[in-house]
């Protein structure tokens, strides 16, 4: 390969090792913030939010992401909705994986001890008091690990973007590839760097996560 060809590749890769990034951190945050709403209406004593957080985890699970993507894209504009790709992308691979996360959230809320429950009561706690102050502290620890699997599935995910036009890490490789016909070069860059980014950016987040809610439960215990 000749200079221009490796400066060629390296702006390519580099475009597409950032556009994975920043698809994989806009999904990640819709991701949190829509799996906490939903997670928590799930347990919800009014029916009718459990009901709504039921039937919207079941369509975004039982789903396939590549299809809820190409409804994102090509299903709406035809009822006049109109949306960019980046928003599809993060959206669409956000709410997919929201539809874990509030699994999640309910599980660990649920795991929490009964006696907690039943003191928050006895002490006159409002049930959004008892949430924030005794039930989500302890959910948040048990929440964590299975968390830091579903953002790293939101980063694998982040390779279907290349269906809706969103050149990210795999397109790059791809394209990178036929370029100089060094498939095997290519996409072993790729099969890597996907895992190199898991470890630098979700794993260390996931860690930080960990110690910042321990520590403040600590402090809860001790207080």
């Amino acid at each position: 390969m000749s200079k221009v060809d490796l400066s060629f590749i390296f702006a390519v890769l580099t475009k597409g090792v950032m556009t994975t990034v920043i698809v994989t951190l806009g999904a990640c945050v819709v991701a949190i913030v829509l799996g906490l709403f939903v997670g928590l209406t799930r347990v919800s004593p009014r029916r009718q939010l459990r009901w709504f957080s039921i039937a919207y985890i079941e369509f975004f699970r039982g789903t396939s992401m590549l299809v809820q993507l190409y409804w994102w894209f090509f299903v709406l504009p035809i009822f006049g909705i109109f949306l960019s790709p980046w928003t599809v992308g993060i959206l669409g691979i956000g709410m997919n994986a929201s539809g874990y996360a509030a699994e999640y959230v309910r599980a660990a809320i649920q795991a929490v001890d009964r006696g907690q429950y039943e003191a928050s009561t006895a002490l006159n706690f409002s049930r959004l008091t008892m949430m924030r102050r005794i039930i989500l502290p302890q959910a948040m620890r048990a929440m964590l690990p299975t968390w830091g699997n579903m953002l790293i599935d939101v980063l694998k995910g982040s390779s279907l973007v290349f269906f809706i036009t969103i050149p990210e890490f795999t397109s790059a490789a791809k394209q990178a590839a036929d370029a100089t016909g060094d498939y095997m070069l290519f996409f072993a860059v790729a099969l890597f760097g996907y895992y190199i980014i898991a470890r630098a950016l979700i794993t260390p987040f996931v860690r930080w996560l960990e110690r910042r809610v321990s520590r403040g439960f600590v402090r809860e215990q001790v207080a």
